[in-house]
């Protein structure tokens, strides 16, 4: 070979390496840049989810020291005490608690004011305090409690909160019971954690940028009043966040401090204008990118061999150094199974390509019930052994992820009902094995819902609308006590599109008087006629489309929509028994049911009152229905409660006897008109045999116990002859069921009984 040749083939050799090195190099940095995105992403969301952790906590530390005061103060509203009996509670309401001071001021503006450590009390005027603790006072005097801003008490070297509750005699507010407390219990909550897995830090501050409550750990080493002082923030960016902040809206910014940027997050609380200043601190990836694009172009000079070496190490390098990112950015940091984030950065092709696939959620019962008593190292001991029994049971290609708290998703490849159902039972038995520390008397009890990709065939498919279907199944499979897993289909399809009708259109409905009344005979057995009608409702839009109350009297109670509802049928009912007299039509008795959210509401007995008031009707004509699990709570507030009813004229019953708590006790206790026994009583004695006989028994003691409490007895059900003549011969008074005749609307009603 002469040395032309060789120089020829040097050269082309180096042209290769050097080609191969840009190459190598070129991908290199281009996938440590992507990976960088997605990680930068990745940190933002995780930024937002922890920032909205810390609020809950805040938040349930105001709720509880409020919750404190609110028991002191229903303590106080049942008490006759002197001055010295209040301090006395105070003191010792002191000892379980760290308030700071306590006092209380009736609405004449006066009060007592009592410092802990302090063997004396004070007496003290409403305009004597802070003004932002005498907004709060004011606030509470009007029945509202509440938390005041930040500030600095003359009397104090610490800054503190004030809290005021309305305290109430015979149902009206007669003064404020109020707390002081220091700020350091915010504090507590915001060092309490690992932000970011120590990887950041928060502080508390205002709306107007100042930092109310600072985080020990921190970076910028001057304390500043403001986060805007010394300019570390950007004056465009400072602008920007001043228009965020006074939206009450998050963001993201930066800051530069010693020539490293970091990043910040601003989230709203929604309270008193307070926003945690989230920082995330650390160190940015792109130093390593750096060192290894110097380090590259120096060995390039070198043999190929070299070079791959080197690169070689230097991604090891960005692999070590970046790997805790990676962990942060796409596990769950207890279980070490896949984040949300990263779950549907897998699954997203498989679903939105195919049908061919299954997602389940799956869920713990009760699993707050077990932090609670078991204590969090248990559960989180526990959502480790679900995370390997999940792993142990799915095949390649199929993925799994712990989504929060104890909310896991898994996305198989089956499609097959039975297929799918015997491997989630078989996960199900697996986990339910697991011993919760010593009590192994203690079953976990696991409940799913899955959406089959092949079932639904959304023309436009995606992970969001597939966990929002799994969820829906979910949520039916927790209202199910029987029945743990439970299959997204075509019925549950259509509850889910029925549901957010019913939210969406609930207000609309109300004013446009939707909601039509249907009335049902109770029929005196003793003469065969009609003794009285309940009240039904039936929802029936424009479109002519009947929705009934289990489509969405489920929805308000949660909702909290039920005592609109309840109100709304109230009145119905008065305005129907003023139309038979207006008509000269001897009335009937109406019975309306109340929920506990509308019975339990301060003004709902004077409501009650102004209602027959309004149309002029005697209040004995309405028989108001309460559920028996309102019994198991507070008889005695229940008690007053009927009684103030019964004054006005208003009978009580008490609706669905049998279906749930159902005492002796209770009877005894209850100030009631009328026991409706549950439908299941008649259900139950369809049965042969020895069940039956025990069935007839307790119903007949249970009546002959009612007549000597001179309580009236309905029973619902009754669809034969033979029930009938059964719950005649047991002494009751009234037969209700569809063998007198179903819910008919109120016009039909009046036509055929009145």
């Amino acid at each position: 070979m002469d040395e032309k040749s060789l120089k020829r083939r040097i050269r082309k050799l180096s042209i290769a390496v050097a080609v191969i090195s840009v190459l190598i190099l070129t991908g290199g940095v281009a996938a440590s840049v992507n990976l960088r995105t997605i990680l930068q992403d990745a940190i933002l969301t995780q930024m937002e989810g922890e920032a909205e952790r810390y609020g809950i906590n805040i938040r349930r530390q105001i709720d509880a020291d409020i919750q404190t005061l609110d028991t002191l103060a229903g303590f106080l509203q049942y008490s006759n005490m002197s001055t010295e009996e209040f301090i006395k509670g105070f003191r010792f309401t002191q000892r379980h608690n760290d308030f700071k001071s306590m006092g209380f001021f009736g609405k004449n503006g006066e009060g007592i004011s009592v410092l802990i450590g302090s063997d004396g009390e004070r007496e003290v005027q409403v305009d004597e305090l802070d003004e932002r603790a005498a907004d709060i006072v004011r606030n509470a005097w009007e029945g509202r409690s509440g938390i005041s801003g930040i500030y600095d008490p003359a009397d104090t070297e610490e800054n503190m909160v004030a809290y005021a509750v309305p305290v109430y005699a015979d149902d009206m507010v007669v003064g404020a019971l109020t707390a002081l407390a220091g700020t350091d219990r915010f504090a507590d909550v915001l060092e309490g954690g690992t932000f970011l897995n120590k990887n950041g830090y928060i502080h508390l501050i205002s709306e107007s940028g100042r930092i109310l409550v600072r985080s020990e750990k921190q970076i910028v080493k001057e304390k500043f009043d403001t986060i805007y002082d010394n300019n570390y923030i950007a004056p465009d960016e400072q602008k920007r966040i001043r228009k965020t902040l006074s939206k009450e809206e998050s963001c993201f910014s930066k800051f530069t401090y010693e020539g490293q940027d970091y990043q910040i997050l601003l989230s709203p609380l929604g309270i008193n204008g307070w926003y945690l200043f989230c920082v995330q601190t650390a160190q940015s990836i792109s130093g390593s990118i750096y060192q290894l694009m110097t380090n590259t172009q120096v060995i390039t000079v070198a043999v190929l061999f070299v070079i791959l070496i080197i690169i070689a190490y230097g991604y090891r390098l960005i692999y070590r150094s970046n790997y805790r990112l990676i962990r942060e950015a796409w596990y769950d940091p207890l279980t070490g199974a896949y984040n949300m984030a990263k779950f549907e950065y897998e699954v997203a092709p498989v679903i939105e390509k195919t049908y061919e696939y299954s997602l389940a959620a799956m869920n713990v019962r009760q699993f707050k019930f077990i932090n609670e008593i078991f204590g969090t190292r248990v559960g989180d001991m526990l959502l480790c052994r679900i995370r390997e029994v999940i792993a142990d049971n799915i095949s390649e290609g199929e993925y799994y992820c712990r989504s929060s708290a104890d909310m896991f998703y898994i996305l198989m490849k089956d499609t097959d009902r039975s297929v799918i159902g015997a491997r989630l039972e078989k996960m199900i038995g697996e986990i339910g094995s697991h011993s919760i520390s010593d009590n192994r008397d203690y079953r976990v009890l696991i409940y799913c819902g899955v959406v089959i990709g092949t079932d639904v065939r959304d023309k436009e498919p995606s992970v969001q609308k597939s966990v929002t279907h799994v969820r829906f199944a979910l949520n039916t499979a927790r209202q199910s006590v029987k029945k743990s897993i439970w299959f997204y289909d075509t019925r549950l399809h259509e509850d889910e599109k029925l549901e957010n009708y019913v939210i969406s259109h609930m207000n609309q409905a109300l004013e446009n008087r939707e909601f039509k009344m249907y009335l049902q005979p109770k029929i005196d057995l003793d003469t065969g006629k009609v003794g009285g009608a309940e009240a039904l409702v039936r929802w029936i839009p424009e479109s002519g489309r009947v929705i009934y109350p289990g489509q969405f009297i489920p929805v308000f109670e949660s909702n909290g929509f039920c005592s609109n509802l309840d109100m709304y049928m109230a009145e119905e009912v008065c305005r129907q028994i003023r139309k038979w007299i207006d008509q000269g039509i001897d009335p009937i008795p109406l019975s309306v049911n109340q929920s506990k959210l509308l019975f339990y509401e301060a003004d709902y007995i004077d409501n009650m009152r102004r209602l027959v008031d309004k149309y002029r009707i005697p209040a004995d004509l309405i028989t108001l229905e309460i559920l028996e699990g309102l019994a198991m709570e507070n008889v005695d507030e229940l008690n007053h409660r009927i009684e103030r009813l019964h004054a006005i004229g208003f009978k009580v019953s008490m609706d669905d006897f049998g279906s749930g708590y159902s005492s002796l006790n209770m009877l005894a206790g209850l100030s009631i008109d009328e026991l409706k026994f549950d439908r299941g009583f008649l259900i139950g004695l369809k049965d042969t045999g020895e069940e039956r006989s025990r069935q007839i028994i307790i119903m007949n003691e249970i009546v002959k116990l009612t007549r000597k409490l001179k309580i009236s007895t309905v029973v619902e059900g009754v669809e034969t002859k033979e029930n009938e003549e059964l719950i005649q011969s047991f002494g009751c008074r009234y037969g209700q069921g569809y063998y007198y005749s179903k819910p008919i609307s109120a016009s039909e009603f009046s036509e055929k009984y009145m």
